[in-house]
């Protein structure tokens, strides 16, 4: 029977209540329908009649891809059952919480990759972890054999507005089944001992995802549990071993830094790196003989007031200050505060010459 209640209310793409209900050759037991909806047969065909009504019945091809609106109080506890049934509406641009300052998810283009956390213990972690997938731009999250079941209400608490993520989380009951459908499998393995497999670092994973995706392949890295991680027996079903190049002495990340980091080299993996870019905040960089005049200046007034002495180390001193300003983009309001210290400097110095100006 759990494997009947997996395809049920786990595969968004899969009918299978829908199918077998009124099916002539269902096999199946009103119990054991029953036992898979969570409920009494005729409460679920009451709520998919009105999901079905209140929902739109156009299906995308991926609809895990996108993101289902929460459409209610009662949506956590419903979403499971719409996505068995195929009926949950999607929003194309954004889910958003309520409130003017909500958190909006977006998919980036392309299928994201499967993050698949094993045994996972603390749903608080669970719920970290959806937040840090939402930064990176994942959004396909599954459960393997959680310890404390699931759905669990502390993870909705902790995943700062990636409730969509949650509401989409498929459960498995093991790592095999839960990795059936995908083609290439990342674990995260900070010490990998006794394996034969390629080992990458989490960047040159994301980047080996990124291209693996786009053949169109669907990819999964696994996260094992808070205390000791994968065991070996997981890390048997993957392809490839991820570490994370960390100080050697203090390797201790938590669940959801662990994904964060992968999330964070995912969504970057495409990008170029950006060129050097000054902020200047509308005033325009100085040109190089404005920057001459100030040095000019400011040599000139540093000679008068003896800071330039003796001779012998003054050509070294010019060079240093030259240098110093050179290695910079100076914008010209930053030459105009300088020449102002400057004139400063030297009024002072004038005053205390000539006490009568005091």
């Amino acid at each position: 029977m759990d494997a009947l209640k997996r395809i049920a209310l786990t595969d968004p793409k899969r009918a299978w209540l829908r199918a077998h209900l009124d099916a002539p050759d269902c096999t199946a037991t009103e119990a054991d329908l029953a036992e898979a909806a969570g409920q009494p047969i005729a409460e679920y065909r009451a709520l998919a009649a009105e999901f079905a009504a209140a929902l739109d019945a156009d299906l995308p091809e991926e609809p895990l891809a996108l993101l289902a609106e929460r459409t209610g109080e009662g949506w956590r506890l419903r979403a499971p059952l719409a996505f068995a049934l195929g009926i949950h509406r999607v929003v194309p641009d954004a889910w958003t919480r309520g409130g003017k300052d909500a958190a909006k998810l977006q998919p980036v283009p392309g299928e994201s990759p499967i993050v698949v956390l094993v045994r996972p213990q603390l749903a608080d972690n669970i719920g970290t972890t959806a937040r840090a997938m939402a930064n990176g731009g994942l959004f396909h999250l599954r459960l393997v054999a959680p310890r404390d079941g699931w759905p669990q209400d502390r993870a909705w608490r902790t995943a700062s507005g990636a409730d969509a993520i949650l509401e989409a989380a498929q459960v498995f009951p093991d790592v095999p089944s839960a990795l059936a459908d995908c083609h290439r499998v990342f674990a995260t393995c900070p010490r990998p001992r006794h394996m034969i497999k390629p080992l990458r670092t989490a960047r040159a994973a994301a980047e080996d995802v990124r291209e693996i995706n786009g053949r169109g392949l669907r990819c999964a890295v696994m996260f094992g549990p808070e205390r000791a991680g994968l065991e070996a027996d997981d890390m048997a079903h993957a392809d490839t071993l991820v570490r994370y190049p960390l100080n050697p002495a203090h390797m201790s990340l938590n669940l959801a830094q662990a994904v964060m980091i992968f999330a964070y080299e995912w969504w970057t993996a495409t990008e170029p790196t950006a060129p050097r870019k000054l902020v200047t905040n509308g005033t325009p960089v100085a040109t190089k003989g404005l920057l001459e005049g100030f040095l000019d200046r400011l040599i000139s007034e540093l000679d008068a007031s003896g800071f330039l002495e003796p001779e012998k180390k003054r050509a070294n001193m010019v060079r240093n200050l030259r240098h110093w300003f050179e290695r910079g983009e100076v914008t010209e309001q930053e030459l105009r505060t300088l020449h102002g210290v400057v004139t400063e400097l030297s009024q002072g110095r004038m005053r205390r010459g000539r006490p009568d100006l005091d």
